[in-house]
């Protein structure tokens, strides 16, 4: 058989096959999907390294989330890793040693970084309404973020071992252009959020066990170790 023969045979197989798979093959996992955050990641032993993070969340309880998540909301968006999201009652009772992984999400609720992603022909104040019982709910919850994909040093193919994730915690830590070039993206602003947000969300302090690479001043980085099998 030539190349272009398998080459075109490929094809029409693959276009079976994927209009198959969506009347015959379960998806339910995935289909309990129902919340689209989006933000943004650095990496927890390089700050200046960020990663726009689109979270795609399943409530397991009420107070445990599990999110995947991707570089971007797009159709060919590379899928960089998993967040796991617990209330603040279920961060202080993990192990004093674990809490050293985990970051807290008081500010990048409370600065805007954070909302909630709609389709683009929602109104923006729909969107502001929509988003304020997750966001609520989100300013006392803490996260555990592994990125299994560089996208930044590595745009093909995810390279390497798995990052530690952080979240940022306080202005100045992240480029306002960033921000900026995002907002003038989605048409959503921060600081539009920021102002918004003031008005419904509670004082809050996050809990210090939580983003310790700012407290202690050192990042966390995992390294492949050969052992004996």
């Amino acid at each position: 058989m030539n190349p272009e023969t398998q080459k075109k045979l490929y094809h029409e197989g693959s276009a079976i096959y994927d209009s198959a798979g969506v009347m015959m093959m379960t998806f339910t996992p995935i289909n309990q999907v129902h919340q689209h955050l989006c933000g943004f990641h650095f990496y927890a032993q390089d700050p200046t390294r960020h990663v726009e993070a689109h979270h795609f969340c399943v409530h397991r309880s009420e107070d445990f989330h599990q999110c995947i998540i991707y570089d971007s909301g797009e159709a060919d968006a590379r899928l960089i890793g998993i967040e796991y999201i617990v209330t603040e009652k279920v961060f202080k009772s993990l192990p004093e040693g674990e809490k050293k992984y985990w970051h807290s999400h008081k500010y990048e609720v409370e600065s805007g970084l954070l909302y909630l992603e709609t389709k683009g022909a929602i109104p923006n104040v729909i969107n502001d309404i929509a988003e304020q019982p997750a966001m609520l709910e989100l300013q006392q919850t803490y996260g555990k973020t592994i990125h299994t994909w560089q996208p930044d040093i590595s745009p093909e193919l995810p390279l390497g071992p798995p990052q530690l994730m952080m979240a940022y915690t306080k202005d100045g830590q992240l480029d306002d252009v960033v921000v900026k070039a995002r907002g003038q993206k989605t048409g959503i602003h921060a600081g539009k959020k920021k102002k918004l947000r003031e008005g419904y969300l509670p004082e809050y302090e996050a809990d210090p066990k939580a983003d310790q690479w700012e407290t202690d001043g050192t990042g966390i980085a995992f390294k492949a170790e050969d052992v004996s099998i």
